[in-house]
């Protein structure tokens, strides 16, 4: 494919992106009327971004005070320990929110990073003893790969996946 139509087909393909990332339940024909394009062309290239796992999947946003749940996130510093492939393929497979049986821990983001930590979690929790009890389950499960870990907690998505949330005025009773 020459490069000039290749650079419209990313293009084509951001746009619907960019739809998708607001609403993932918009119609194709929403999309296509959008983004100026036929209902077959919007079709084929979400058929193709599903294809080649360029979109992992769809989601919904909810409203975590209304389910009691809290946000989280652990930032994972680990130590200069090689990690095996016995112990890379467990925590590639390890479902790590039943690390704690019964602690409704949802595990929503891991994430391998550069820089003062080396991962970082984003789970919801319905307190902080349940998220706590994670962190120190996690650490002690992988203690021999793990330095330190330190848990923060969420008091208000400002913003989350992109979108504004829709109570933002509650933010003015935390400032």
């Amino acid at each position: 494919m020459p490069k000039s139509s290749q650079t419209h087909v990313i293009e084509d393909e951001e746009k619907i992106l960019q739809i998708l990332q607001v609403n993932a339940k918009a119609s194709i024909d929403d999309i296509a009327k959008k983004c100026g394009f036929s209902r077959q062309k919007v079709w084929r290239i979400i058929k193709k971004l599903d294809e080649d796992k360029n979109i992992w999947g769809y989601t919904a946003i909810c409203n975590q005070e209304r389910y009691n749940l809290k946000h989280f996130i652990m930032l994972m510093k680990r130590n200069t320990n090689p990690i095996d492939q016995k112990v890379m393929q467990e925590i590639l497979t390890t479902r790590l929110d039943d690390l704690v049986p019964g602690s409704h821990i949802e595990i929503e983001d891991i994430e391998y990073v550069h820089g003062s930590c080396d991962g970082i979690f984003s789970f919801f929790a319905p307190d902080l003893i349940a998220a706590k009890k994670f962190s120190d389950r996690f650490k002690e499960h992988f203690n021999e790969y793990i330095a330190d870990v330190e848990l923060l907690e969420g008091i208000f998505f400002i913003r989350n996946q992109r979108l504004t949330n829709p109570d933002i005025k509650k933010l003015i009773q935390y400032l």
